[in-house]
Protein backbone atom coordinates (compact mmCIF):
# COMPACT_ATOMS: atom_id res chain seq x y z
CA UNK A 1 0.00 0.00 0.00
CA UNK A 2 0.93 3.43 -0.11
CA UNK A 3 2.13 5.37 2.59
CA UNK A 4 -1.08 6.48 3.11
CA UNK A 5 -1.76 3.35 4.75
CA UNK A 6 1.13 3.32 6.83
CA UNK A 7 0.50 7.01 8.16
CA UNK A 8 -3.37 6.51 9.05
CA UNK A 9 -3.56 5.51 12.35
CA UNK A 10 -5.61 1.68 12.66
CA UNK A 11 -9.39 2.04 12.00
CA UNK A 12 -11.97 2.41 15.42
CA UNK A 13 -14.01 -0.72 15.68
CA UNK A 14 -17.19 0.34 14.15
CA UNK A 15 -19.96 -0.33 17.10
CA UNK A 16 -22.77 -1.80 14.66
CA UNK A 17 -24.36 -2.13 11.34
CA UNK A 18 -27.80 -0.68 12.31
CA UNK A 19 -30.98 -0.89 9.97
CA UNK A 20 -32.22 1.97 8.30
CA UNK A 21 -35.46 0.97 8.00
CA UNK A 22 -36.59 -0.51 11.39
CA UNK A 23 -33.54 0.11 13.53
CA UNK A 24 -32.32 -3.60 14.18
CA UNK A 25 -28.75 -3.62 15.75
CA UNK A 26 -26.04 -6.40 13.91
CA UNK A 27 -22.91 -7.71 15.28
CA UNK A 28 -20.29 -6.38 11.46
CA UNK A 29 -20.38 -9.93 9.33
CA UNK A 30 -19.25 -10.01 5.80
CA UNK A 31 -22.32 -11.77 5.04
CA UNK A 32 -24.07 -9.33 5.94
CA UNK A 33 -25.78 -7.33 2.93
CA UNK A 34 -29.36 -6.16 4.06
CA UNK A 35 -31.49 -6.45 7.27
CA UNK A 36 -32.73 -10.17 8.26
CA UNK A 37 -35.52 -8.24 9.28
CA UNK A 38 -37.53 -6.29 6.76
CA UNK A 39 -35.00 -6.46 4.45
CA UNK A 40 -33.71 -2.37 4.58
CA UNK A 41 -30.32 -1.05 3.95
CA UNK A 42 -27.47 -1.70 6.79
CA UNK A 43 -25.91 1.57 8.09
CA UNK A 44 -22.27 1.14 9.75
CA UNK A 45 -21.86 3.46 13.03
CA UNK A 46 -18.58 4.27 14.37
CA UNK A 47 -17.35 5.05 18.14
CA UNK A 48 -17.05 8.78 16.89
CA UNK A 49 -15.39 9.92 20.64
CA UNK A 50 -12.63 7.51 19.91
CA UNK A 51 -11.89 8.19 15.83
CA UNK A 52 -11.99 11.94 17.04
CA UNK A 53 -8.50 10.87 19.10
CA UNK A 54 -6.92 9.96 15.99
CA UNK A 55 -9.05 11.95 13.10
CA UNK A 56 -8.17 16.05 12.55
CA UNK A 57 -7.78 18.05 9.95
CA UNK A 58 -3.92 18.73 10.86
CA UNK A 59 -3.30 14.51 10.74
CA UNK A 60 -5.32 14.45 7.02
CA UNK A 61 -3.52 16.96 5.55
CA UNK A 62 -0.26 14.85 6.03
CA UNK A 63 -1.63 11.81 4.38
CA UNK A 64 -1.57 11.64 0.90
CA UNK A 65 -4.96 11.69 -0.69
CA UNK A 66 -6.70 7.70 -1.19
CA UNK A 67 -9.62 6.11 -0.13
CA UNK A 68 -7.79 4.47 2.74
CA UNK A 69 -6.41 8.08 4.21
CA UNK A 70 -10.24 7.74 6.36
CA UNK A 71 -9.52 4.20 7.22
CA UNK A 72 -10.61 5.06 11.10
CA UNK A 73 -14.20 5.67 9.28
CA UNK A 74 -13.66 2.54 7.37
CA UNK A 75 -15.10 -1.14 8.49
CA UNK A 76 -11.34 -3.22 8.17
CA UNK A 77 -10.00 -4.15 11.40
CA UNK A 78 -6.46 -4.76 10.34
CA UNK A 79 -5.63 -2.60 7.42
CA UNK A 80 -2.53 -5.38 6.17
CA UNK A 81 -6.15 -7.12 4.60
CA UNK A 82 -6.83 -3.80 2.17
CA UNK A 83 -7.22 -4.49 -1.37
CA UNK A 84 -6.04 -1.36 -3.26
CA UNK A 85 -5.28 0.00 -6.71
CA UNK A 86 -5.00 3.44 -6.06
CA UNK A 87 -8.53 4.59 -5.94
CA UNK A 88 -9.83 8.13 -4.59
CA UNK A 89 -8.34 11.64 -4.36
CA UNK A 90 -9.45 12.76 -7.72
CA UNK A 91 -9.09 16.52 -8.67
CA UNK A 92 -12.06 19.06 -7.94
CA UNK A 93 -12.26 20.51 -11.10
CA UNK A 94 -12.73 24.47 -11.19
CA UNK A 95 -15.15 25.23 -14.49
CA UNK A 96 -15.18 28.58 -16.02
CA UNK A 97 -16.34 27.55 -19.16
CA UNK A 98 -19.17 25.88 -17.93
CA UNK A 99 -20.30 28.66 -15.39
CA UNK A 100 -20.52 31.00 -19.02
CA UNK A 101 -22.74 28.35 -20.90
CA UNK A 102 -24.92 27.07 -17.80
CA UNK A 103 -24.85 30.41 -16.12
CA UNK A 104 -24.75 30.06 -12.41
CA UNK A 105 -21.88 31.76 -10.08
CA UNK A 106 -19.40 29.09 -9.87
CA UNK A 107 -19.27 25.07 -10.95
CA UNK A 108 -16.80 22.79 -10.01
CA UNK A 109 -16.90 19.06 -11.57
CA UNK A 110 -15.29 15.63 -8.68
CA UNK A 111 -13.79 14.18 -11.76
CA UNK A 112 -14.51 10.19 -10.47
CA UNK A 113 -13.50 9.52 -14.04
CA UNK A 114 -9.53 9.18 -13.22
CA UNK A 115 -10.41 6.32 -10.76
CA UNK A 116 -8.55 2.90 -11.32
CA UNK A 117 -11.42 1.29 -13.46
CA UNK A 118 -12.60 4.77 -14.53
CA UNK A 119 -15.48 5.12 -12.19
CA UNK A 120 -16.54 6.01 -9.11
CA UNK A 121 -17.57 2.36 -8.14
CA UNK A 122 -13.89 1.38 -7.11
CA UNK A 123 -14.53 3.35 -3.87
CA UNK A 124 -16.72 1.01 -2.54
CA UNK A 125 -15.43 -2.22 -4.31
CA UNK A 126 -11.70 -1.51 -2.07
CA UNK A 127 -14.08 -1.24 0.84
CA UNK A 128 -16.32 -4.49 0.04
CA UNK A 129 -13.42 -6.69 -1.34
CA UNK A 130 -10.88 -5.89 1.69
CA UNK A 131 -13.83 -7.03 3.52
CA UNK A 132 -14.34 -10.14 1.88
CA UNK A 133 -10.60 -10.85 1.85
CA UNK A 134 -10.61 -10.02 6.16
CA UNK A 135 -13.34 -12.34 6.24
CA UNK A 136 -11.41 -15.41 4.14
CA UNK A 137 -13.66 -15.57 1.31
CA UNK A 138 -12.68 -17.14 -1.83
CA UNK A 139 -14.50 -16.15 -4.45
CA UNK A 140 -17.27 -13.28 -4.64
CA UNK A 141 -20.40 -13.12 -6.82
CA UNK A 142 -22.35 -9.82 -8.00
CA UNK A 143 -25.24 -8.99 -9.91
CA UNK A 144 -24.49 -5.71 -11.49
CA UNK A 145 -24.65 -2.79 -13.59
CA UNK A 146 -21.79 -2.50 -15.85
CA UNK A 147 -19.32 -0.38 -13.67
CA UNK A 148 -20.11 -2.30 -10.52
CA UNK A 149 -19.27 -5.47 -12.59
CA UNK A 150 -16.03 -4.12 -14.48
CA UNK A 151 -14.47 -2.58 -10.64
CA UNK A 152 -15.38 -5.80 -8.55
CA UNK A 153 -13.66 -7.81 -11.29
CA UNK A 154 -10.49 -5.57 -10.71
CA UNK A 155 -10.29 -5.45 -7.41
CA UNK A 156 -10.68 -9.87 -7.28
CA UNK A 157 -8.40 -10.37 -10.23
CA UNK A 158 -5.79 -7.83 -7.49
CA UNK A 159 -7.08 -9.83 -4.45
CA UNK A 160 -6.50 -13.55 -6.15
CA UNK A 161 -9.79 -14.62 -5.20
CA UNK A 162 -12.40 -15.62 -8.41
CA UNK A 163 -15.52 -13.23 -9.42
CA UNK A 164 -18.88 -14.61 -10.80
CA UNK A 165 -21.18 -10.87 -12.21
CA UNK A 166 -24.27 -11.45 -13.77
CA UNK A 167 -25.55 -8.74 -15.54
CA UNK A 168 -28.26 -7.29 -17.44
CA UNK A 169 -28.16 -7.82 -21.63
CA UNK A 170 -28.63 -3.83 -22.08
CA UNK A 171 -25.23 -2.89 -20.89
CA UNK A 172 -22.04 -0.83 -21.87
CA UNK A 173 -19.85 -3.19 -24.33
CA UNK A 174 -16.43 -1.27 -23.03
CA UNK A 175 -17.17 -2.24 -19.17
CA UNK A 176 -17.80 -5.82 -20.52
CA UNK A 177 -14.54 -5.87 -22.03
CA UNK A 178 -13.51 -4.64 -19.06
CA UNK A 179 -14.67 -7.78 -17.01
CA UNK A 180 -13.56 -9.97 -19.03
CA UNK A 181 -10.03 -9.05 -19.19
CA UNK A 182 -9.77 -8.77 -15.32
CA UNK A 183 -10.28 -12.61 -15.51
CA UNK A 184 -14.23 -12.60 -14.27
CA UNK A 185 -16.90 -15.30 -15.01
CA UNK A 186 -20.02 -13.58 -16.89
CA UNK A 187 -23.08 -14.39 -17.37
CA UNK A 188 -25.78 -12.54 -18.80
CA UNK A 189 -29.39 -12.38 -17.20
CA UNK A 190 -32.91 -10.75 -19.06
CA UNK A 191 -32.34 -7.31 -17.32
CA UNK A 192 -30.75 -6.01 -13.64
CA UNK A 193 -33.35 -7.33 -11.43
CA UNK A 194 -32.91 -11.02 -12.37
CA UNK A 195 -28.76 -10.97 -12.47
CA UNK A 196 -29.16 -9.65 -8.87
CA UNK A 197 -31.32 -12.42 -8.27
CA UNK A 198 -29.14 -15.22 -9.82
CA UNK A 199 -26.46 -13.40 -7.77
CA UNK A 200 -28.31 -14.03 -4.22
CA UNK A 201 -28.91 -17.31 -5.35
CA UNK A 202 -24.93 -18.19 -5.74
CA UNK A 203 -24.30 -16.94 -2.67
CA UNK A 204 -24.24 -20.05 -0.63
CA UNK A 205 -21.26 -20.69 -3.23
CA UNK A 206 -19.57 -17.23 -3.00
CA UNK A 207 -19.80 -13.95 -1.24
CA UNK A 208 -22.53 -11.85 -2.01
CA UNK A 209 -21.72 -8.18 -2.80
CA UNK A 210 -24.40 -5.68 -3.91
CA UNK A 211 -24.88 -2.24 -4.15
CA UNK A 212 -26.76 -2.25 -1.00
CA UNK A 213 -23.94 -4.03 0.90
CA UNK A 214 -22.51 -2.07 3.86
CA UNK A 215 -18.78 -2.22 3.50
CA UNK A 216 -19.30 -0.95 -0.43
CA UNK A 217 -21.73 1.87 0.82
CA UNK A 218 -18.61 2.68 3.20
CA UNK A 219 -16.15 3.43 0.40
CA UNK A 220 -18.94 5.26 -1.40
CA UNK A 221 -18.91 7.58 1.32
CA UNK A 222 -15.27 8.91 0.65
CA UNK A 223 -16.29 11.28 -2.32
CA UNK A 224 -18.00 13.46 0.69
CA UNK A 225 -15.01 13.30 2.73
CA UNK A 226 -12.71 14.66 0.04
CA UNK A 227 -15.12 17.29 -0.87
CA UNK A 228 -15.32 18.79 2.48
CA UNK A 229 -11.68 18.68 2.84
CA UNK A 230 -10.60 19.67 -0.85
CA UNK A 231 -13.26 23.13 -0.33
CA UNK A 232 -10.82 24.37 3.16
CA UNK A 233 -13.43 22.56 5.14
CA UNK A 234 -16.59 24.46 4.11
CA UNK A 235 -19.26 23.07 1.74
CA UNK A 236 -20.84 24.64 -1.23
CA UNK A 237 -24.18 25.31 -1.73
CA UNK A 238 -24.93 22.13 -3.50
CA UNK A 239 -24.23 19.01 -4.43
CA UNK A 240 -25.45 17.35 -7.47
CA UNK A 241 -25.16 13.45 -7.77
CA UNK A 242 -26.23 10.92 -10.99
CA UNK A 243 -28.86 8.07 -8.58
CA UNK A 244 -29.19 4.68 -10.00
CA UNK A 245 -29.18 2.60 -7.02
CA UNK A 246 -29.56 5.70 -4.79
CA UNK A 247 -26.56 4.37 -2.59
CA UNK A 248 -23.98 7.53 -3.73
CA UNK A 249 -25.94 10.37 -2.72
CA UNK A 250 -26.99 8.97 0.39
CA UNK A 251 -23.62 7.98 1.24
CA UNK A 252 -21.88 11.42 0.60
CA UNK A 253 -24.53 12.75 3.07
CA UNK A 254 -23.73 10.34 5.77
CA UNK A 255 -20.02 11.46 5.30
CA UNK A 256 -21.02 15.22 6.01
CA UNK A 257 -22.73 14.51 8.96
CA UNK A 258 -19.94 12.28 10.33
CA UNK A 259 -17.19 14.95 9.81
CA UNK A 260 -19.52 17.18 11.42
CA UNK A 261 -20.16 15.01 14.46
CA UNK A 262 -16.23 14.87 14.50
CA UNK A 263 -16.34 18.47 14.72
CA UNK A 264 -14.37 18.99 11.03
CA UNK A 265 -16.70 20.88 9.29
CA UNK A 266 -19.94 22.97 10.27
CA UNK A 267 -23.17 21.29 10.27
CA UNK A 268 -24.07 20.72 6.68
CA UNK A 269 -26.27 23.26 4.70
CA UNK A 270 -25.41 21.66 1.22
CA UNK A 271 -28.48 20.93 -0.91
CA UNK A 272 -27.88 17.64 -2.05
CA UNK A 273 -29.86 17.12 -5.75
CA UNK A 274 -30.22 13.37 -7.58
CA UNK A 275 -30.45 12.88 -11.34
CA UNK A 276 -31.82 9.88 -13.30
CA UNK A 277 -32.84 9.44 -16.35
CA UNK A 278 -36.56 10.34 -17.28
CA UNK A 279 -38.48 7.40 -17.82
CA UNK A 280 -36.53 5.42 -15.07
CA UNK A 281 -36.39 7.62 -12.49
CA UNK A 282 -38.20 6.17 -9.46
CA UNK A 283 -36.64 7.96 -6.36
CA UNK A 284 -37.66 11.32 -8.78
CA UNK A 285 -41.69 10.19 -9.38
CA UNK A 286 -41.48 9.21 -5.72
CA UNK A 287 -39.86 12.95 -3.88
CA UNK A 288 -42.01 14.68 -7.00
CA UNK A 289 -45.39 13.06 -5.51
CA UNK A 290 -44.48 13.80 -2.30
CA UNK A 291 -44.01 10.34 -1.01
CA UNK A 292 -42.03 8.77 1.55
CA UNK A 293 -41.02 5.55 -0.28
CA UNK A 294 -39.49 4.98 -3.23
CA UNK A 295 -41.65 2.35 -5.20
CA UNK A 296 -39.95 0.50 -7.80
CA UNK A 297 -40.99 0.72 -11.86
CA UNK A 298 -41.70 -2.14 -14.16
CA UNK A 299 -40.70 -1.72 -17.70
CA UNK A 300 -38.86 1.61 -17.60
CA UNK A 301 -37.94 3.35 -20.44
CA UNK A 302 -34.72 1.88 -22.53
CA UNK A 303 -32.21 5.02 -21.67
CA UNK A 304 -28.12 5.24 -22.76
CA UNK A 305 -27.18 5.89 -19.18
CA UNK A 306 -27.36 2.14 -18.53
CA UNK A 307 -25.89 2.58 -14.64
CA UNK A 308 -28.84 4.69 -13.24
CA UNK A 309 -31.73 3.11 -15.09
CA UNK A 310 -32.60 0.95 -12.15
CA UNK A 311 -35.83 -0.13 -11.94
CA UNK A 312 -35.85 -0.55 -7.80
CA UNK A 313 -33.17 1.48 -6.46
CA UNK A 314 -31.67 -0.54 -3.12
CA UNK A 315 -31.05 3.01 -1.35
CA UNK A 316 -33.97 4.73 -3.30
CA UNK A 317 -35.52 5.71 0.43
CA UNK A 318 -31.75 6.67 1.72
CA UNK A 319 -31.60 9.24 -0.96
CA UNK A 320 -35.07 10.23 -0.71
CA UNK A 321 -34.56 11.19 2.54
CA UNK A 322 -30.96 12.91 1.89
CA UNK A 323 -32.56 15.25 -0.66
CA UNK A 324 -35.57 16.42 1.63
CA UNK A 325 -33.51 16.06 4.81
CA UNK A 326 -31.12 18.82 2.85
CA UNK A 327 -33.75 20.89 1.21
CA UNK A 328 -32.20 19.68 -2.14
CA UNK A 329 -33.98 18.69 -5.59
CA UNK A 330 -34.21 15.87 -8.30
CA UNK A 331 -34.86 15.56 -11.69
CA UNK A 332 -34.90 13.24 -14.88
CA UNK A 333 -33.35 14.17 -17.74
CA UNK A 334 -33.54 12.68 -21.37
CA UNK A 335 -30.84 10.75 -23.33
CA UNK A 336 -30.78 14.01 -25.81
CA UNK A 337 -30.41 16.51 -23.12
CA UNK A 338 -27.58 14.06 -21.48
CA UNK A 339 -25.84 13.27 -24.92
CA UNK A 340 -25.29 17.22 -25.29
CA UNK A 341 -24.23 17.82 -21.64
CA UNK A 342 -21.65 15.00 -22.61
CA UNK A 343 -20.92 17.34 -25.44
CA UNK A 344 -20.87 20.47 -23.41
CA UNK A 345 -18.35 18.98 -20.70
CA UNK A 346 -16.00 17.56 -22.88
CA UNK A 347 -15.23 20.56 -25.49
CA UNK A 348 -15.64 23.17 -22.57
CA UNK A 349 -13.48 21.60 -20.06
CA UNK A 350 -11.69 18.76 -21.34
CA UNK A 351 -13.76 16.13 -19.06
CA UNK A 352 -15.27 13.07 -21.32
CA UNK A 353 -17.89 11.43 -19.33
CA UNK A 354 -20.19 8.52 -19.89
CA UNK A 355 -23.94 9.31 -20.13
CA UNK A 356 -25.05 8.31 -16.68
CA UNK A 357 -22.20 10.35 -15.18
CA UNK A 358 -23.26 13.22 -17.79
CA UNK A 359 -26.63 13.43 -16.38
CA UNK A 360 -25.67 15.75 -13.34
CA UNK A 361 -24.64 18.70 -16.19
CA UNK A 362 -28.03 17.96 -18.08
CA UNK A 363 -29.65 18.10 -14.75
CA UNK A 364 -28.30 21.05 -13.28
CA UNK A 365 -28.83 22.81 -16.40
CA UNK A 366 -32.47 21.62 -16.44
CA UNK A 367 -32.52 22.74 -12.87
CA UNK A 368 -31.70 26.20 -13.40
CA UNK A 369 -33.66 26.73 -16.17
CA UNK A 370 -36.92 25.49 -14.17
CA UNK A 371 -35.83 28.14 -11.63
CA UNK A 372 -35.18 25.11 -9.01
CA UNK A 373 -31.22 26.10 -8.72
CA UNK A 374 -30.41 30.40 -8.27
CA UNK A 375 -27.93 31.33 -10.79
CA UNK A 376 -25.93 32.65 -7.42
CA UNK A 377 -25.01 29.23 -6.20
CA UNK A 378 -22.06 27.37 -5.82
CA UNK A 379 -22.37 24.09 -7.23
CA UNK A 380 -20.71 20.55 -7.13
CA UNK A 381 -21.25 18.06 -10.17
CA UNK A 382 -20.12 14.56 -9.39
CA UNK A 383 -18.98 12.55 -12.51
CA UNK A 384 -18.80 9.39 -12.01
CA UNK A 385 -17.23 7.35 -14.89
CA UNK A 386 -15.57 7.81 -17.82
CA UNK A 387 -16.73 8.16 -21.80
CA UNK A 388 -14.66 5.60 -23.13
CA UNK A 389 -16.61 3.21 -21.00
CA UNK A 390 -19.54 3.33 -23.23
CA UNK A 391 -18.03 3.66 -27.14
CA UNK A 392 -21.46 3.33 -28.38
CA UNK A 393 -22.47 6.55 -26.67
CA UNK A 394 -19.02 8.29 -27.74
CA UNK A 395 -19.50 6.83 -31.07
CA UNK A 396 -22.84 9.16 -31.43
CA UNK A 397 -20.46 12.58 -30.77
CA UNK A 398 -18.87 12.15 -34.50
CA UNK A 399 -21.91 11.28 -36.51
CA UNK A 400 -21.73 16.14 -37.43
CA UNK A 401 -18.20 15.31 -38.53
CA UNK A 402 -18.32 14.05 -42.06
CA UNK A 403 -14.60 13.32 -42.29
CA UNK A 404 -14.12 11.35 -39.19
CA UNK A 405 -17.82 10.08 -40.01
CA UNK A 406 -16.02 8.29 -42.74
CA UNK A 407 -12.88 6.87 -41.32
CA UNK A 408 -14.00 5.81 -38.47
CA UNK A 409 -16.93 3.93 -41.13
CA UNK A 410 -13.75 2.59 -42.76
CA UNK A 411 -11.95 0.93 -40.03
CA UNK A 412 -15.88 -0.41 -38.64
CA UNK A 413 -16.10 -2.07 -41.99
CA UNK A 414 -12.60 -3.46 -42.10
CA UNK A 415 -12.97 -4.77 -38.53
CA UNK A 416 -16.21 -6.06 -39.41
CA UNK A 417 -15.31 -7.71 -42.78
CA UNK A 418 -12.77 -10.02 -40.94
CA UNK A 419 -14.69 -11.31 -38.54
CA UNK A 420 -17.30 -12.02 -40.64
CA UNK A 421 -15.05 -13.79 -43.47
CA UNK A 422 -16.00 -14.92 -46.86
CA UNK A 423 -18.57 -17.39 -46.53
CA UNK A 424 -20.69 -15.23 -43.75
CA UNK A 425 -20.50 -12.34 -46.77
CA UNK A 426 -21.73 -14.96 -49.10
CA UNK A 427 -24.45 -15.92 -46.83
CA UNK A 428 -25.74 -12.16 -46.88
CA UNK A 429 -25.91 -11.78 -50.41
CA UNK A 430 -27.69 -14.53 -50.49
CA UNK A 431 -30.51 -13.30 -48.28
CA UNK A 432 -30.54 -9.87 -49.90
CA UNK A 433 -32.81 -10.81 -52.80
CA UNK A 434 -35.31 -13.07 -50.13
CA UNK A 435 -35.48 -14.62 -47.11
CA UNK A 436 -34.45 -18.29 -47.21
CA UNK A 437 -33.47 -21.60 -45.57
CA UNK A 438 -30.20 -23.64 -44.15
CA UNK A 439 -30.88 -25.89 -47.08
CA UNK A 440 -31.26 -23.10 -49.55
CA UNK A 441 -28.76 -21.25 -48.12
CA UNK A 442 -26.49 -24.35 -49.13
CA UNK A 443 -27.67 -24.66 -52.37
CA UNK A 444 -27.10 -21.14 -53.25
CA UNK A 445 -23.43 -21.14 -51.55
CA UNK A 446 -22.29 -23.81 -54.16
CA UNK A 447 -24.58 -23.11 -57.35
CA UNK A 448 -23.43 -19.39 -57.09
CA UNK A 449 -20.13 -19.10 -55.40
CA UNK A 450 -19.12 -22.66 -56.11
CA UNK A 451 -18.31 -23.02 -52.56
CA UNK A 452 -19.35 -26.72 -51.10
CA UNK A 453 -20.57 -26.07 -46.77
CA UNK A 454 -22.20 -28.98 -45.44
CA UNK A 455 -25.65 -27.91 -43.84
CA UNK A 456 -24.07 -28.31 -39.79
CA UNK A 457 -21.49 -25.29 -40.85
CA UNK A 458 -24.56 -22.97 -42.56
CA UNK A 459 -26.48 -23.34 -39.59
CA UNK A 460 -23.57 -22.41 -37.30
CA UNK A 461 -22.70 -18.94 -39.44
CA UNK A 462 -26.50 -17.97 -39.33
CA UNK A 463 -26.35 -18.24 -34.95
CA UNK A 464 -22.78 -16.51 -35.21
CA UNK A 465 -24.60 -13.77 -37.65
CA UNK A 466 -27.60 -13.79 -35.85
CA UNK A 467 -25.49 -13.52 -32.59
CA UNK A 468 -24.33 -10.04 -34.25
CA UNK A 469 -27.79 -8.76 -35.09
CA UNK A 470 -26.83 -9.16 -39.02
CA UNK A 471 -29.75 -11.95 -39.75
CA UNK A 472 -32.95 -12.79 -37.87
CA UNK A 473 -35.35 -15.57 -37.94
CA UNK A 474 -38.78 -14.63 -39.85
CA UNK A 475 -40.48 -17.86 -39.17
CA UNK A 476 -40.62 -21.30 -39.71
CA UNK A 477 -43.10 -22.54 -42.18
CA UNK A 478 -44.22 -26.10 -43.86
CA UNK A 479 -43.14 -26.31 -47.66
CA UNK A 480 -45.08 -28.53 -50.07
CA UNK A 481 -46.24 -31.03 -47.56
CA UNK A 482 -42.14 -31.64 -46.80
CA UNK A 483 -40.96 -30.87 -42.82
CA UNK A 484 -41.13 -27.26 -40.99
CA UNK A 485 -37.89 -25.19 -42.44
CA UNK A 486 -36.35 -21.97 -40.19
CA UNK A 487 -36.47 -18.93 -43.04
CA UNK A 488 -33.65 -16.28 -42.49
CA UNK A 489 -33.87 -12.71 -43.48
CA UNK A 490 -31.56 -9.71 -43.49
CA UNK A 491 -31.95 -7.42 -40.48
CA UNK A 492 -31.60 -3.27 -41.34
CA UNK A 493 -27.85 -3.45 -39.74
CA UNK A 494 -27.17 -7.06 -41.73
CA UNK A 495 -28.34 -4.95 -44.72
CA UNK A 496 -26.60 -1.45 -44.34
CA UNK A 497 -23.37 -3.71 -43.34
CA UNK A 498 -23.74 -5.20 -46.98
CA UNK A 499 -24.21 -2.11 -48.94
CA UNK A 500 -20.74 -1.06 -47.43
CA UNK A 501 -19.38 -3.75 -48.00
CA UNK A 502 -20.37 -3.83 -51.83
CA UNK A 503 -19.25 0.27 -52.43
Amino acid sequence: MKMAMSEAAAPADPVAAKCSRCGRDYPLDASLTRCRRCGGVLLIRYDYRRVAEHLSRESLSRRIPSVWKYSELLPIRDLRHVVSLGEGGTYLHQCSRLVEHIGVKRILIKDETTNPTGSFVDRGCTVAVSKAVESGAESICCGATGNMGASLSAYAAKAGIGATIFLPKTLDIGKLYQMIAFGAKVELAPDYESAVARAEHLNRQSLLITTQNPYFMEGEKTTGYEIAEQMGWRLPDRIIVPMGSGGHLAMMKKALDEFSELGLIDPPTVKMTGIQAAGASPIVEAYNRNEDAVEGITNGTDTLAHDISIESPSAGDLALDAIRSSRGDCAGVTDKEILEAASLLAKSEGIFAEPAAASTIAGLKKLVETGAVDRDEEIICVITGAGLKDPAAARRFVKKARSVEIAIRSVEDRSLTTRLGPTKLRILEILSGKEAYGYEIRQQLEERFGKAVKIPVVYQHLKELEGIGLVRRSGVREVSGRPERQYYVLTEKGRISLERFRS
